[in-house]
């Protein structure tokens, strides 16, 4: 039996992407939230509809590269 999650879904503070593979997008969802409200979340492994796919081959490399590419791109 499979079990489907879902998170519910996009806000003006919420962001879902797919992958990591749409970290650009995600920083440009991100800094536009974090302009306009203050505060923002984004979630990586989510479809547009809030169903969690999770991510495959994530490691602590990723992790890092994310978090610094988020970090440059948020001044």
């Amino acid at each position: 039996m499979v079990y489907m999650i879902n998170i519910g879904s996009e806000s003006e503070t919420i962001e879902f992407k797919k992958s990591t593979s749409e970290l650009n997008e995600g920083i440009i969802s991100l800094v536009a939230m974090l302009n306009k409200h203050g505060e923002c979340t984004l979630y990586f492994g989510v479809k547009n509809n809030g169903d969690v796919i999770g991510q495959k081959d994530l490691n602590d490399n990723t992790v890092r590269d994310v978090s610094h590419r988020i970090s440059e791109g948020v001044k």
